[in-house]
């Protein structure tokens, strides 16, 4: 049984966050907004570089913030169990340009390879929809890989109507789409 929760990030978890990033293998943790970090040339194994992402992150979803050229004001939030960073989800307040209006969607998540199947996925969007309530947006785009049948499951269990299901040559080639996208909407 978890007791996994969600929490802002923080940089008290950057040991655990660590592991998580090498687990993925990757910066590009979906959920996390590690972009976020490459667009200030913030190196996340550094202890004060992670600090000043975790600020950033703070910072994104303030209204007066601007984020940079192609990122929108974002929300993002963290599942966590005691001090062991699982996962995180990222609600983008809206579809800023063409890729989170035709790929991203408004919503990302992830949970880190060893906690999955657990539940926390859902925990993780079902967290991000209450802060677009919170936030007053009346629905929400979530999109998955069309191969990716647990993200498509979790999607549709916390609502999503599916709205297309489109191949990679139907998106504009600078997107970078290589596998059709499973575009839901979610009522808010």
């Amino acid at each position: 049984m978890t007791h996994a929760k969600l929490v802002q990030p923080s940089a008290k978890f950057h040991e655990s966050w660590l592991e998580s990033y090498d687990e993925w293998g990757t910066l590009n943790q979906d959920g996390s907004a590690a972009f976020v970090a490459a667009r200030y040339d913030l190196d996340l194994r550094d202890n004060s570089d992670f600090a000043e992402w975790v600020h950033l992150l703070h910072e994104l979803p303030k209204k007066g913030f601007q984020p940079p050229e192609g990122l929108a004001n974002q929300s993002t939030i963290w599942v966590v169990d005691d001090n062991a960073y699982l996962g995180a989800a990222s609600l983008r307040h809206s579809l800023a340009n063409d890729y989170l209006t035709e790929v991203g969607g408004n919503i990302g998540y992830g949970i880190r390879p060893s906690a999955r199947g657990r539940g926390l996925a859902k925990l993780a969007l079902k967290g991000a929809l209450q802060e677009g309530r919170s936030l007053g947006m009346d629905r929400v785009l979530v999109t998955c890989k069309q191969p990716n049948v647990a993200s498509a499951r979790t999607i549709e269990a916390c609502g999503g109507v599916l709205e297309s299901v489109r191949p990679p040559e139907s998106f504009a080639a600078d997107l970078g789409v290589t596998e059709a996208i499973r575009r839901y909407w979610i009522t808010l």
